[in-house]
């Protein structure tokens, strides 16, 4: 009974997510997240120890998050089992993003698709921190694809895996560390010490769940239908280590292999030029449509990764 109503939350709160997008509520948990993690950054990062700090703000954060929704959360189900759903539900549904991300990618190809240069511009720059302002359409479909690419792990697939193997609570411990690394895990000399832990605990949780998701994700070839999902599958293999993040490559080296692209390459960041290895090797055209391609894979990995769950909850089920 509980481990079908863990299921069935994890699926509801997905659903909500796709139907609804973003709960939008002044107490949302990652805007709460972000508020604790920028009062902590004014408060430790400064003085002495800093990388030292930077780690007590990761690991107490998340645990005090992670006790918070698992003691909220027992007393739910210990009132009743809807109850404990509904609260289930809600959390994974704070954790799980996704909606935004494609509503962007498809305002963004619109935008494209009636040849509205600068809008596509504004809107890509609100996706990415490159330099926009100069791009040309082909510039921005990689920034959307790049970004799509690696969010499909970040945003969706890695908190519901977390959300199926630990319930909300350690979707929501998940969240935590991942807010934390997109506001302090930079390599400035700001954050260069108090971002460190942030970073590698990230680069740690989502190294599991950024290959499992790139392994889905080639699974979709089958409705792009630009390569077989042996070439896709090789391609994503061999061009994920050149990327210089342990992680993002496997989500950015997919969606290239699977929509038959070359990503990566040189990109302005903050006025400078970084040359980045190129991922895949693919010789379609960077055209509008592949940003719908791009979409289409997310969907459809999402659709999977909640198969799979559902599959390994079935076998449980079966066996206990």
């Amino acid at each position: 009974m509980i481990i079908f109503l863990h299921l069935s939350a994890l699926t509801l709160a997905y659903l909500l997510d796709r139907w609804f997008g973003d709960p939008r509520v002044p107490w949302h948990l990652v805007s709460i997240i972000g508020k604790a993690i920028s009062v902590l950054d004014s408060i430790l990062n400064k003085g002495t120890f800093i990388k030292q700090k930077g780690l007590l703000m990761v690991i107490g954060g998340s645990v005090f998050f992670f006790g918070i929704s698992l003691g909220a959360m027992l007393i739910c189900y210990q009132f009743h089992p809807m109850a404990g759903f509904v609260f289930e539900t809600g959390l994974l549904w704070f954790t799980i993003g996704g909606k935004s991300m494609i509503q962007s990618a498809n305002q963004i190809y619109l935008c494209l698709e009636k040849d509205d240069l600068e809008s596509a511009r504004r809107k890509t720059a609100m996706i990415v921190s490159r330099n926009t302002y100069t791009m040309n359409n082909q510039e921005i479909t990689r920034s959307v694809l790049e970004s799509t690419g690696e969010n499909i792990s970040d945003s969706m697939a890695a908190p519901m895996l977390y959300g199926f193997f630990g319930g909300a609570p350690l979707a929501v411990f998940y969240r935590f560390i991942n807010t934390a690394d997109a506001m302090v895990g930079y390599k400035t000399d700001k954050y260069k010490q108090f971002g460190w832990a942030a970073a590698r605990f990230d680069d740690v949780l989502n190294y599991i769940p950024a290959r499992l998701t790139a392994l889905l994700m080639t699974l979709t070839v089958w409705n792009v239908k630009k390569v077989t999902w042996r070439e896709a599958f090789k391609k994503m293999i061999k061009y994920a280590s050149f990327h210089d993040s342990p992680n993002s490559g496997y989500g950015e080296a997919a969606m290239a292999s699977v929509l038959n692209v070359k990503l990566g390459g040189p990109t302005s960041y903050h006025g400078k030029i970084v040359y980045r290895p190129y991922l895949g090797d693919g010789k379609r055209k960077l055209t509008n449509d592949c940003i719908k391609d791009g979409i289409n894979v997310w969907n459809w990995t999402g659709i999977l990764v909640l198969f799979c769950l559902w599959m390994i909850g079935g076998i449980y089920l079966v066996l206990a």
